[in-house]
């Protein structure tokens, strides 16, 4: 009798299967690899799971209708839970490796040897730490071979001649009394590159470190060897298994995208997986799907520079090149990429591997370093490419074009979007994803307070930049004169739902976010239409300007932090915690428009 609670009876007569879906699932985005599987959960508008799975039972009879429901709700359950299990964070399986002492004991010794082999042919390291002329100034100084020489300098020899008799010494009389300890700390890192890990007092590893005691022994001896001019080949170290280099690129992109499985774990939005999809196909394309630890700074170093030459924007028919063929193009008469857009994508493909290193992943790949770290990104001249706020004359020339003073308005401008969009971002500090992401219910008004305000918050499929920024804006009192609630009572009387979006003719460009393609002609309409050729003034501009404009009305840092959705340096800072919507609406009030807008008045075309 369970299955009835999934059954309703239309007005039709007609029985229908109705069942929520799991609240992992509800009204959240979805994975854009799941879109196809999972196309009966999804809502083809939002790209986000829907909040309930309704199906006809195409009959009006009881008895059939029941056993149909039970039907659906085992399909359901089935469907639900295959989603689920898609949706969670992909496993990358990691074999257990079987301790083989002779190799270990292999590995110590050809690592051992491998070092001293670098040790001889990189030779002192003075010759790299100063010029010749520099070391001339100072004529006491011993001479060293110049860098471009190969080998070790005579007092160098010398020094490190004398040290290994004292270490063999060392290491033979721990072995003649069995007492390993002396190498307990090459013993646990050798284990750790196995994925192994014992109690310092078990068997297994006291056997394990008498095992590298004993490489350690026969290195110093071939070492020692060498200092008399022996010829001691180093051994050629076994070739490591998938598992001690971690996993392909894909496989760290697909564990990053997904998240944590955890509730209320951080994962990354579709925007953000989108950038990285890109990033990884471009290093793909250049390498390969290389395992994480096959990867070196020097190949990284490699991508940054190849993604470096391809322009900030391609014509259409290069953009699904390969990038090794993309770069055999002319490219010349591109816009050249920002150093900042290329440390970006560098810095996206750190952070896949940060995590894949933060979930143990890379703890068999032996002194793994990030090769996508800071030491690889450009430096950047901030003054040169920080953000600006507009000038008066900017907002003259914004708010007396063809938009505004002839009416105009632009298919790639969204609507009634290009009238919109840059004086909420004026007048309240939004950023643009958060204004293109509004439904007509994030505007809305405060039961005690009767005043508007806008709800920025990740409900209904919607993505903020941080915690922080999740908050209420109240709504400046120039949008309300100007007509923004009666924009948004004429979309209601036009079938609007409380749930649709705040500007229906604003699409997303593919897999981005709504705000991408507007975005782009705003940039082609500031710089074309309103003259404002200053590349560091873009959208964003609205916002350094509103906090200039709160700066000038005597706000508060913590007030103004709070009405813009900038975490500030203790808890309670970010909105709903701090504040009210009262000491929001009264500091809103107080924030001056630097230009007169006393004439726009927003008014319906249609």
């Amino acid at each position: 009798m369970a299955a009835l609670s999934y059954m309703q009876r239309r007005a039709s007569g007609t029985y229908e299967f109705r069942k929520r879906l799991p609240e992992v699932l509800a009204g959240k985005p979805v994975p854009r690899h799941m879109r196809d599987a999972f196309s009966d959960l999804i809502n083809a508008k939002t790209h986000c799971f829907k909040r309930e799975l309704v199906r006809s039972l195409a009959t009006k009879d009881l008895k059939e209708a029941k056993r149909r429901d039970h039907q659906e709700a085992l399909k359901a359950t089935q469907l639900f839970d295959a989603a689920v299990n898609a949706l969670a964070p992909a496993a990358i399986m990691v074999q257990p490796v079987a301790l083989d002492f002779k190799q270990l004991a292999d590995d110590v010794f050809a690592d051992l040897l491998a070092g001293d082999e670098a040790e001889r042919t990189a030779g002192d390291d003075r010759r790299y730490l100063q010029t010749p002329d520099e070391r001339a100034q100072w004529p006491d100084l011993v001479d060293v071979p110049p860098s471009s020489q190969m080998g070790m300098s005579d007092d160098h020899a010398h020094v490190y001649g004398e040290l290994l008799p004292v270490f063999e010494d060392e290491f033979r009389a721990a072995y003649a009394r069995r007492d390993p300890k002396i190498v307990y700390a090459e013993t646990n890192i050798a284990l750790k590159q196995r994925g192994i890990y014992l109690s310092k007092s078990s068997p297994e590893f006291q056997k394990a470190a008498l095992v590298v005691l004993e490489a350690h022994v026969r290195a110093y001896d071939a070492m020692n060897k060498r200092q008399r001019g022996e010829i001691i080949p180093t051994p050629v170290l076994a070739e490591r298994s998938p598992v001690e280099l971690g996993p392909r690129l894909s496989e760290a992109l697909a564990s990053w995208a997904a998240g944590g499985s955890g509730h209320n774990a951080k994962k990354p939005n579709a925007n953000t997986i989108t950038e990285a999809e890109q990033a990884v196909r471009y290093f793909k394309e250049l390498h390969g799907d290389l395992r994480l630890g096959d990867i070196t700074r020097e190949k990284a170093r490699e991508f940054r520079d190849a993604v470096a030459k391809v322009p900030s924007a391609l014509p259409r028919g290069l953009r699904k090149l390969p990038l090794p063929e993309l770069l055999k193009r002319d490219l010349s008469e591109g816009t050249p990429r920002a150093a900042t857009t290329v440390n970006k994508i560098v810095q996206v493909l750190g952070g896949i591997t940060s995590r894949a290193e933060r979930e143990g992943f890379l703890d068999k790949v032996s002194g793994f370093v990030n090769p996508f770290g800071k030491a690889i990104r450009f430096s950047v001249d901030n003054y040169k490419t920080r953000r600006k706020h507009f000038e008066k004359a900017d907002l003259k020339a914004i708010f007396e074009s063809p938009v505004y003073a002839d009416r105009n308005r632009p298919a790639g401008g969204g609507g009634e979007a290009a009238f919109w969009f840059p004086l909420i971002g004026l007048l309240s500090g939004m950023r643009l994803d958060e204004i293109a992401q509004l439904r007509v219910c994030d505007l809305r008004q405060d039961e005690d307070t009767r005043r508007w305000y806008f709800d920025i918050d990740r409900t209904g499929g919607r993505s903020t930049k941080t915690s922080s920024s999740i908050r209420h804006v109240p709504l400046h009192r120039d949008l309300k004169r100007i007509g923004l609630l009666k924009y948004r009572e004429a979309l209601l009387e036009a079938g609007a739902s409380l749930e649709s979006p705040l500007w229906p003719e604003v699409e997303a460009e593919g897999e981005r976010t709504r705000s991408s393609a507007w975005s782009k002609w705003f940039g082609r309409y500031l710089r074309s239409t309103c003259g404002v050729t200053d590349s560091t003034k873009v959208f964003h501009s609205f916002r350094h300007t509103f906090k200039r404009m709160t700066r000038d009305a005597g706000i508060s840092e913590e007030m103004h932090d709070a009405l813009t959705g900038h975490s500030g340096g203790g808890v309670g800072r970010s909105y709903g915690k701090g504040f009210s919507l009262k000491p929001l609406t009264s500091a809103m009030d107080k924030v001056a428009v630097p230009v007169n807008l006393s004439e726009l008045k927003w008014s319906n075309l249609r």
